[in-house]
């Protein structure tokens, strides 16, 4: 059998928003990907352990279709929230492992963030800083330690995330229409946010927070960066205030591990240069902003691969 027809590997990515997956044969060569529903680690009950399991399944009959009659060898992961050797961790690597056919022990899972880091830089050489629906700070040593700071959920912090940005700024408009009934909605930021909400009415907007997952709540930040685009100045002093809140994640990390270039990554880093910018001028001295362009799910294939 050649290399070509040989076993493949599988490469996962599962954020708030969507899975991503990639796989790789022996080669390296990528041979399919494609995305499914959200995925998170955070599975308290069993209905959400329920929700993620079905979620994987169908990703896992995509990736069954794609890879044909070619067996899967191993699969690495990384899912947002998922802490390592845990027994979530262990009951999601249970279940890919029936799903893909392959033994338990081939299947690696972690938190996405590390496998983003693994895309940005190699061990020891940088610090990220992930700005997703949630947002964390993560270093892997060149020994394979892993550091991370932040990444508690947007309930303790997740500040400068998407759904911080859009928890924030719903917060302002809403806090103007307390004093002043228009005076919220009728800005570009209110207007922004009242057009991917569907209205203004207390009933919607309750829904659209506490009716849906927290990567829906999330993507209310792309209002956000809409109304900083049409030069709101509400929008655009939340999403500088988001560049500072990320900031500090990477200023916590060169305090204790030393200055290294700081990598933004993440949807929330797209939302609007402001947010960037506000970054670069609160990092400290010595330690360069770079914006890589990542691919997690390929990631995760290539260190399945070994």
């Amino acid at each position: 059998m050649t290399p070509a027809a040989g076993p493949l590997v599988l490469g996962l990515d599962g954020g708030g928003t969507a899975t991503r997956w990639a796989l790789r044969a022996a080669d390296g060569t990528i041979v399919a990907r494609g995305a499914g529903e959200g995925v998170s680690g955070h599975l308290f009950t069993a209905d959400a352990m329920a929700t993620a399991r079905a979620r994987l399944a169908a990703v896992l009959v995509e990736v069954r279709d794609a890879a044909g009659a070619r067996p899967i060898a191993g699969v690495w992961g990384g899912i947002t929230g998922l802490g390592r050797d845990t027994p979530v961790a262990a009951a999601l690597a249970a279940t890919i492992a029936d799903l893909a056919a392959v033994p338990v022990a081939a299947v690696r899972l972690m938190g996405d963030v590390e496998v983003a880091f693994h895309a940005a830089f190699r061990p020891g050489e940088g610090h990220l800083v992930y700005a997703g629906t949630g947002s964390v700070g993560c270093h892997v040593a060149a020994d394979g330690a892993v550091v991370t700071v932040g990444g508690r959920g947007l309930l303790i912090d997740d500040a400068g995330s998407a759904a911080w940005i859009a928890r924030t700024a719903l917060s302002h408009v809403l806090r103007c229409e307390d004093y002043a009934p228009g005076s919220g909605w009728s800005t570009p930021l209110g207007e922004a946010l009242a057009g991917r909400i569907g209205g203004t009415a207390w009933d919607a907007v309750r829904a659209a927070v506490y009716g849906v997952e927290r990567g829906a709540v999330g993507r209310l930040a792309l209002a956000v960066g809409a109304a900083a685009g049409a030069g709101d100045p509400v929008a655009t002093g939340i999403l500088g205030e988001a560049g500072r809140e990320l900031a500090r994640l990477a200023t916590v990390l060169i305090a204790r591990l030393g200055p290294l270039p700081v990598a933004l990554a993440g949807g929330a880093a797209d939302l609007h240069p402001a947010l960037a910018a506000s970054l670069a001028s609160a990092l400290p001295a010595g330690a360069p902003l770079v914006r890589p362009t990542l691919d997690p799910a390929a990631t995760a294939a290539r260190l399945a691969l070994g």
